[in-house]
Formats: structure tokens, sequence, C-alpha cells
């Protein structure tokens, strides 16, 4: 609809305008010419602002569905088991198995907190392991009410992931979880 006239606009305005630098003997029609043409298009433009806030669209950069609802569910709830890390950093696996002990709630996702400590004679920190490196990561997964669930997910290191010398101890954290109340008739709890 807005295609055809606004081309022909742009076509009458290109004439105009050579018209005005060409045709001296033309330059005053050429000009009115092209005040009529600058007329119609600001008209166009106006009745297009009409149109757009009569039809209700919605406001640019806010979304046209309401975002999920997101619940913590309580790390005493949620018991990790067999964590690994594994690799050289580009990118480490991390493997292990979550339980979820809530009766109600349903697990989406945990967030780790994983230090890498690198153990051996040289150390000068009296615990004898010297930190490499530290990392949070989130991990996806679900785990319906008293269920567990293995895992598997690629970790990239920020920066550097220095290779240790000695001995390389992990250690997890538990820092948070996500979820969602779980539905009665939920096929994913009947597993």
């Amino acid at each position: 609809m807005y295609g055809y006239p606004s081309r022909m606009y742009w076509i009458l305005a290109a004439l105009f305008l050579l018209l005005v630098l060409f045709a001296p003997r033309l330059r005053p029609i050429a000009a009115v010419g092209c005040a009529i043409l600058v007329g119609l298009l600001l008209w166009g433009v106006i009745q297009r602002v009409d149109e757009t806030d009569t039809q209700q669209a919605p406001q640019r950069g806010r979304p046209t569905t309401p975002a999920a609802v997101v619940h913590t569910v309580p790390i005493d709830q949620i018991e990790l088991t067999d964590l690994r890390l594994t690799g050289g950093g580009a990118p480490f696996r991390l493997t292990g198995r979550v339980a979820n002990k809530s009766n109600d709630m349903q697990i989406k996702s945990i967030m780790l907190d994983i230090k890498r400590s690198d153990c051996h004679a040289e150390v000068l920190d009296p615990s004898g392991c010297a930190l490499l490196w530290r990392g949070r990561h989130w991990v996806s997964i679900t785990v319906p009410p008293q269920q567990a669930r293995e895992f598997a997910v690629s970790i990239w290191a920020r920066g550097e992931a220095p290779r240790g010398i000695g001995t390389l101890r992990d250690e997890f954290d538990l820092v948070a979880a996500n979820g969602e109340p779980a539905s009665p008739g939920d096929p994913e709890q009947a597993r």
C-alpha cells in the first residue's frame, strides 16, 4: 500500500530537483512542485502516525507475552553427588547427579561455585594448595520432586585456565537453584 505512492513521490521529487538545477526558466514551477510534494509527504506521515496510534500496537521494547515466573528452590532441598570436573579448560566437562528432595518444587537449573586448586610441595599457602581458577556456572537441568537426574555439561573457564603441576583438587558449592511449582499431573514427574 505504501510502496507505489512512495516511489512516485521520489520520482517526482527527483524530476523537480533536476528542473531546478538545469532549467533556469522553469525554476519557479519546480519550486512550487517541490513545495507541493513536501506537503503531500508530511500529510502521509501524519496519516501513518495517526493510523498506528489507533491500532493499539504494543509498545516498542515491551514484551507481548509475560515473562515466566522463576521461583527459588531452597538449596537444603538439593543433594549433589558424584561431581567431577575433567578436561583441559577448552572446555572442561562437569558431570554429576542432582537429587531433588522437595515435595512440591521442580528444579529447572542450579548455580555452582567451582574452585580448582593445585596442591604440591612448593606452594607457599599453609593449606598446601594454590587456587588456579574459580568460576560460577549455571547448569540447566530439570529434576521433578523426589527424583534424581544425571547431568553432563561443558564449562568454559573465563580467561586462561592454567595447568596444575601437582595434584588437582576441585571444590563445588551449590549457590542457588531455580525451579517452578510441580503440577500434580505432570508427565515429567511420572518417570
